[in-house]
């Protein structure tokens, strides 16, 4: 390369106006790296020949590969314009059109112009049928304009043309893992892995897809593997770290946060993950301190204040806590669980109505485990003497959730103290039944001495 930098710079000092000696110096140069002479190099040549297409292409390449994506549009544009202007330049090379319209939909993709990129892909389509490249660029720009189905059927015929086209199988496998196709997003990353391991972000893609189908071994050893390929991605230890906390493994999920930390020292959910880790580990005084981190990097982070918030209860700072929660609920008016611990915090304190009020805002935005706030909403409600209506809140729990011991034990409790044994007994029975099936002994102990007393009652 720097033979051919030295004969292009002699043939420029023989003869300063040699347009292809500038115009191969530019490629020269920008193959190397150096952008900023490639730049110059051609607009040298452009200069000398306004008219001369590959010049214009290549400097629309260059400041591309620089950032500069609105003078790449510009210079991608001149070449189109100036072909209008020769049908016969069109004749002899068209590719060069194909390529000009693909890396136009770059730039402007780049630009986040997804409307004129999606023109300009499927301008180089229109030209070339079998350009396998501008059915990928035209997945990329439809999928952030949000159309997937479109966006997919680009993906896949990119595809059918080159089998071998690793980007779009991989975009195929982020595309599916956003619409929640987390056995076809893996799938797609496994047909990546067979054609290149080492894919940028494959690994790691891959764990992600596969922790949330719920395989949680595979997905660390996923990550394990992309940490291993780039040891300075942070994401990865972040993702191993979640991962770790599900496996019940916590020093090694606190050392997974803290190695993401280290690359990345202000990383919000990194502190939240080393919070969450910590305080399963009975480390409360440091959980308390990196969810204080968390905020202050990120004021607006309501998962960190409502974990905060949970840490805090823990140690009986009720009034901190309930601050904490208050903010997430401000922050987050639809954070369903922030709702739910602020009205068990309330329900603490003896403040019923304002324990009613958060169940009843933590149900209607709703949840993966509402029948636990319609549990406790009735037992607030039976705090207020609103018996009718906690009986209410008790059975829709148990209609919600039928193995869900706590209502039936409640709705046991509220039966007890309205006179109705046999319908307590009955509802006694099934709550031991259930914590029977659950092994806790806590609550087995808590049935049986229920149905003792009513019980002796009876016989009584």
């Amino acid at each position: 390369m720097e033979t051919a930098l030295l004969y292009y710079r002699q043939a420029i000092a023989a003869d300063p106006t040699l347009v292809l000696a500038h115009y191969g110096l530019a490629i020269t140069l920008r193959q190397q790296g150096n952008l900023t002479g490639a730049i110059s190099s051609q607009r040298k040549a452009i200069n000398l020949d306004q008219n001369y297409l590959p010049a214009h292409y290549g400097l629309g390449l260059a400041l591309y590969q620089k950032g500069e994506m609105a003078g790449a549009v510009e210079a991608y544009r001149k070449v189109l314009s100036l072909s209008e202007s020769s049908r016969e330049n069109i004749k002899q090379d068209s590719q060069l059109l194909v390529n000009t319209n693909y890396n136009l939909g770059l730039a402007e993709e780049g630009r986040k112009n997804f409307t004129q990129a999606i023109s300009a892909y499927r301008q180089a389509i229109a030209l070339n049928a079998n350009y396998a490249l501008a059915y990928s660029g035209l997945g990329s720009a439809l999928r952030k304009q949000g159309d997937l189905n479109g966006a997919l059927a680009a993906y896949n015929q990119g595809i059918l043309i080159n089998p071998k086209l690793i980007g779009a199988y991989h975009a195929v496998g982020v595309l599916q893992y956003e619409r929640r196709n987390f056995s076809e997003a893996v799938a797609a990353y496994q047909k990546v892995s067979a054609l290149d391991p080492k894919f940028a972000n494959l690994s790691y893609n891959l764990g992600i897809a596969q922790a949330a189908q719920g395989n949680l071994a595979e997905a660390i050893a996923a990550y394990e593997q992309e940490i291993k390929l780039n040891p300075q991605n942070f994401d990865a230890y972040f993702a191993l770290g979640d991962a770790l906390i599900k496996q019940q493994k916590l020093p090694e999920a606190i050392a997974a946060f803290r190695q993401s930390l280290t690359l990345f020292p202000r990383s919000a959910p990194a502190q939240n993950g080393l919070g969450l880790a910590l305080r399963r580990h009975g480390d409360l005084p440091g959980a308390i301190s990196a969810y204080e981190q968390a905020i202050q990097i990120n004021s607006r982070y309501a998962a960190a204040y409502n974990n905060y918030g949970r840490a805090l209860a823990d140690q009986k700072k009720l009034p901190e806590a309930i601050a904490a929660f208050r903010k997430a609920t401000e922050i987050e008016p639809n954070n369903a669980i922030a709702f739910s611990n602020l009205g068990n915090l309330f329900r603490l304190q003896s403040n019923f109505d304002g324990a009613v009020t958060a169940f009843k805002r933590a149900i209607a935005i709703g949840r993966e485990q509402v029948w636990a706030d319609h549990t406790n909403l009735g037992l607030a409600q039976m705090a207020q003497g609103d018996l009718n209506s906690a009986i209410n809140s008790f059975q829709r729990s148990a209609v919600l959730q039928p193995n869900y011991a706590r209502a039936h034990f409640s709705l046991g409790s509220l039966y007890a103290q309205q006179n109705e044994k046999n319908k307590a007994i009955t509802a006694y029975r099934e709550a031991l039944r259930l914590y029977q099936n659950d092994k806790d002994l806590e609550g087995i102990e808590r049935s049986q001495e229920a149905l003792r007393i009513l019980t002796a009652a009876s016989s009584g």
